[in-house]
């Protein structure tokens, strides 16, 4: 048994779980040691245009990391993982992110490419879903990453720049509900980048992200986010909720704790995308899983050293 701490820093938060990993004869297995923090800081914020991350959250990524620092410490893990997306990929100021990093951990954070961010996240939610072509959907801050397979790694990766932090950019998405036009736009782009996608060859469609787990929490009745849980949402009553969201006044979004305030700029784009790809998808439901990229990276960390 190896216990693993790691970190994602995404385009729209940083997030920390520490984990025990142990080989079974199922293949390795997880039990959280402490469960997933997560810290909205929008790094990515602006980043579309400038291509450099953002100054303010630079500021607030520091004092993120000092206390998920104290947490690992705290409960001896053996080994930290740090990896870093969208954000950090496209930024021309990613040296300032590194050194950070370094300043806290005296770790070098890993970039990982958009393949690599396909194949973890594909790994951490679909390896216990059964047999079957399992196509996986990681809504980001900055991209979007589809994996497509039936064993226990995909056959088909692809990461799309269509996340909600980088589209609500891209065409100019501000804090109420959406322009009619700019939908439109939107949505015509959506359907462009998600056609080179096999979506409708998939007999199991699986979401995860803040984005999904918003809607599929709605979907289920829930206001409040509880961690670990799976839902099988009808893929009409999904479409529903992100038609819903997308209508949504700020004001509104106050009365659903599921939705953090510095996610309520940045939802209704992420419902958007999510509506296009449950569209384009031509089955009756989809499964919702509050497994995520971290999960894969401790996974493949452990993996490493239990090797």
């Amino acid at each position: 048994m190896v216990r693993i701490a790691g970190i994602d820093c995404g385009t729209n938060s940083v997030k920390m779980e520490v984990a025990d990993v142990f080989p079974s004869p199922l293949g390795l297995q997880m039990q959280i040691v402490i469960p997933r923090k997560v810290w909205t800081i929008r790094l990515g914020e602006g980043v579309e245009k400038t291509h450099r991350l953002s100054g303010n959250a630079l500021k607030k990524l520091r004092p993120s990391l000092e206390g998920f620092k104290a947490d690992i410490l705290a409960c001896g893990a053996e080994r930290l993982r740090f990896v870093a997306t969208s954000a950090v990929r496209d930024a021309e100021n990613s040296g300032e992110f590194r050194k950070i990093v370094w300043d806290t951990f005296g770790v070098e954070p890993e970039i990982l490419t958009g393949q690599e961010e396909g194949k973890l996240g594909f790994e951490a939610a679909c390896r216990s879903q059964g047999g079957g072509v399992k196509l996986l959907v990681d809504l980001g801050g900055g991209s979007t990453e589809f994996a497509l397979g039936e064993g226990p790694d995909p056959s088909f990766v692809k990461s799309l720049d269509i996340g909600c932090v980088r589209m609500s950019e891209k065409f100019g998405f501000g804090s109420g509900p959406m322009p009619e036009d700019k939908r439109k736009r939107a949505e015509r782009f959506i359907r462009e980048e998600i056609c080179t996608v096999p979506i409708p060859s998939a007999q199991r469609l699986i979401g995860i992200s803040g984005t999904i787990a918003v809607v599929s929490f709605m979907a289920a009745g829930e206001r409040e986010f509880s961690p670990y849980k799976k839902f099988e949402i009808e893929r009409t009553k999904g479409i529903e909720v992100c038609e819903k969201l997308m209508e949504m006044e700020e004001e509104e979004m106050q009365d659903y704790p599921i939705i953090p305030p510095l996610r309520r700029r940045v939802i209704r784009t992420g419902a958007l995308i999510w509506s296009q790809v449950l569209a384009a998808s031509p089955l009756d439901s989809y499964l919702f899983s509050d497994a995520a990229l971290l999960d894969g990276v401790i996974l493949d960390e452990a993996r490493k050293l239990l090797s």
